[in-house]
């Protein structure tokens, strides 16, 4: 049974840095025998949570009518691990992916339906220092209230024990043999990790 894994490209630049590491992650699992979907913020509109209350209520999963609503939502389902991949912006995560972040409640209202995924974090910043880390931190820290697994490259013979990334200009994270093979190594894991499908 293939592993399922979704990408999420957090970023609202198309074909940026961090969906290239994202899609490199979601290619090396693919070349492993995973099946995989990405969904890109650049592409794709997903607004904040209004605060409503009203997720699973009268709707199946939230009243704002949206890419999350209109698709995003079925892809958490169907994956059994999800790769988030955000830009840093003044130190933190991307807010195109904080509004996706804000939008699981439904998914935790609907008995956890998160626990038990994969879950791991890739950020891409400009320089070594560049906030990567930190971001990384609020992505996984997210991963954890909904009790999601989480799982990253794990050093050799994967690469890089995290995906973070350098880059100051659109494509430089190609130039980064350290993310570029780490990005590659946590594909290979996601995919070779069969426990990721036990329970489905």
């Amino acid at each position: 049974m293939a592993t399922r894994i979704l990408g999420i490209a957090g970023s609202p630049r198309a074909g940026g840095n961090t969906e290239i590491l994202v899609r490199t992650t979601l290619d090396a699992a693919a070349a492993e025998g995973a099946e995989t979907r990405v969904f890109c913020l650049s592409s794709n509109h997903v607004e904040p949570c209004r605060a409503c209350h009203e997720c699973g209520k009268d709707v199946q999963w939230c009243i704002i009518d949206d890419d999350m609503t209109n698709g995003l939502y079925a892809d958490f389902m169907w994956a059994d691990a999800i790769v988030f991949g955000t830009p840093v912006y003044m130190g933190g995560l991307s807010a195109q992916l904080k509004a996706v972040i804000d939008r699981t409640r439904p998914l935790w209202r609907r008995d956890n339906a998160l626990q038990n995924k994969f879950a791991s974090a890739i950020a891409v910043g400009d320089g070594q220092w560049g906030g990567q880390e930190l971001a990384r931190q609020s992505v996984l820290h997210f991963c954890m209230n909904h009790g999601m697994v989480l799982l990253e490259p794990a050093c050799l013979p994967y690469g890089s024990w995290e995906v973070c990334g350098r880059a100051a200009e659109p494509g430089d994270v190609r130039d980064d043999e350290f993310a570029m093979r780490a990005a590659r190594g946590l594909g290979q894991r996601l995919a070779r990790t069969e426990l990721v499908v036990a329970s489905r």
